[in-house]
């Protein structure tokens, strides 16, 4: 049998290989990601209870979260109390005056001037507690200076003493009593601190009071001079200025009870989606204010996969191209995609690639999302990423 020639052989197998890489379809891996919520927090108040926790599924509108509306609702039926007495003024400027309605007026407005006289009496004392609670903070960091001060000197003198004591210079009681010196003062630290935490407390706990209070005496003041207009108009009789004028504070009164309104419903936070609870940042009892981050939500109808490609081969990827997504829970399925994404900046390729080779090469960020099973793909999923080639123009 004749024979061939091994340089034939070997001609033959390195087209045979090369046949096979050009034929190679070039795979990019990365994981699957849902897009992330922030559920924030937009009146302040006392969280009374948390309805949902990290891992729960939640659809949109469903509760997640009850801030206390205790105070909202009080102010909800003053502002309905606005709207009524508006509401009465205009009917009975419209209706005609008459003697009892203006003694009921003047009633009204010395009850009012009554009020305004007990809470400035309850303000006044809150001003001077305020006082008293500042001068109490004020001497207590004086107080925290100066057992810190003897905190740092017995340590540096207990420090000097041990070398002493080392050098057969100082005697172990010398060092004890170093040590109890410095113990005491730095529970004298301790207790410093925790006392002037809860004076500091105390004390924004009374600039809160100070400026509901502050709030009343507006209030009353504008009640006041609602009342003193209602009975000019008793007085002088309703003029189309007049009957205009206390419409308007009808309307001022309505607009006030609609944001009242509004904040109550913020107090009642539901899910804006779909979604999974990823982490939640309260705890009954916790306070929360505007714009605290209380969880945060995944969507799992906005997943997106990134995956790094070469320089080399960015030429393979355009915006808004195919992809096609592969995931180990179905080996023979391939869940369309797009490419939504492709960065206009090189960057090393990540750490968390494999080999040190990849590691080394300059790369080019590209994100792509699928089109569709979104029953099927889920965050956390690792993927591999195929890139269709592109549709030429005929």
């Amino acid at each position: 049998m004749r024979k061939i020639p091994f340089i034939i052989v070997i001609i033959s197998l390195f087209i045979l290989i090369t046949a096979c890489s050009a034929n190679e379809e070039k795979l990019y891996s990365g994981t699957i990601e849902g897009e992330e919520i922030p559920i924030l927090a937009e009146v302040t108040g006392p969280v009374q209870a948390f309805l949902a926790d990290e891992g729960d599924i939640v659809s949109k509108g469903q509760p997640l979260v009850q801030i206390d509306d205790r105070l909202i609702r009080a102010q909800m039926k003053e502002a309905k109390a606005g709207v009524q007495a508006a509401k009465a003024a205009l009917d009975e400027v419209k209706a005609g005056t008459r003697n009892q309605e203006i003694k009921k007026t003047l009633s009204l407005l010395e009850q009012n001037d009554v009020k305004i006289d007990n809470v400035n009496i309850q303000r006044s004392k809150l001003n001077d507690l305020l006082i008293q609670r500042k001068a109490s903070i004020d001497g207590i960091k004086a107080q925290l200076e100066s057992a810190e001060e003897s905190a740092l000197f017995y340590k540096d003198q207990l420090k000097k003493i041990e070398e002493l004591y080392k050098n057969g210079a100082a005697s172990e009681n010398e060092v004890n009593g170093y040590e109890e010196q410095l113990n005491k003062a730095t529970a004298s630290v301790n207790q410093l601190k925790a006392k002037l935490e809860e004076v500091e407390s105390l004390y924004e706990m009374a600039k809160k009071d100070k400026s509901t209070y502050d709030n009343q005496i507006k209030e009353l003041e504008a009640n006041s001079k609602m009342q003193q207009a209602q009975l000019s108009l008793q007085q002088e009789g309703a003029t189309t200025h007049t009957i205009l004028k206390l419409a308007s504070q009808l309307d001022q009164a309505k607009a006030k009870q609609e944001q009242i309104q509004i904040q109550l419903d913020k107090t009642n936070v539901t899910a804006p989606i779909d979604g999974i609870v990823l982490r939640r940042n309260i705890s009954a009892g916790e306070i929360v204010t505007a714009n605290f981050q209380m969880y945060t939500m995944l969507d799992q109808n906005k997943l997106k996969v990134k995956v790094y490609v070469p320089e080399t081969k960015l030429n393979e990827v355009e915006l808004d191209g195919k992809a096609e997504i592969f995931v180990d829970a179905y080996p023979d399925k391939a869940f369309k995609g797009k490419i939504t994404y492709i960065s206009s900046q090189a960057e090393f390729t990540p750490k968390n690639v494999q080999t040190p080779e990849e590691r080394t090469k300059m790369v080019f960020e590209v994100i792509v999302e699928p089109t569709e099973g979104f029953q099927e793909l889920k965050s956390g999923m690792p993927a591999d990423i195929r890139f269709l080639e592109k549709e030429t123009e005929k």
